[in-house]
């Protein structure tokens, strides 16, 4: 197992990774970083307390990015959704929003 320190920063990495994937609206890239998210999850959740302590700041900053990648995946899907809806008008025609706003 990794140390506690190392399991964050490839977390962050990951996430600076699934950032660039969503930009781009690579689902397949944001499915793997997605992936991997879990599989570190996983093993951060298996470090001691102690040392989980220890990495208060480190952790904050991880909430952080964290929190700032899900509403970048939540405008994503808005964006999609835009899309789909002007394409269909079985799925009620087009909506105002905000298709243009930057990602």
């Amino acid at each position: 197992m990794n140390s506690a320190k190392t399991v964050i920063e490839k977390l962050l990495h990951v996430l600076d990774v699934e950032r660039e994937a969503i930009r781009k609206l690579d689902g397949a890239s944001v499915g793997r970083a997605s992936a991997q998210k879990e599989e570190l999850a996983a093993e951060l959740s298996r470090a001691s307390a102690d040392d989980l302590r220890e990495l208060k700041s480190e952790l904050n900053t991880l909430r952080s990015e964290l929190r700032r990648n899900g509403v970048l995946l939540a405008h994503a899907r808005g964006c999609i959704n835009e899309v789909l809806d002007m394409m269909s008008p079985s799925r009620g025609g087009p909506r105002r929003g905000t298709l243009r706003a930057q990602v």
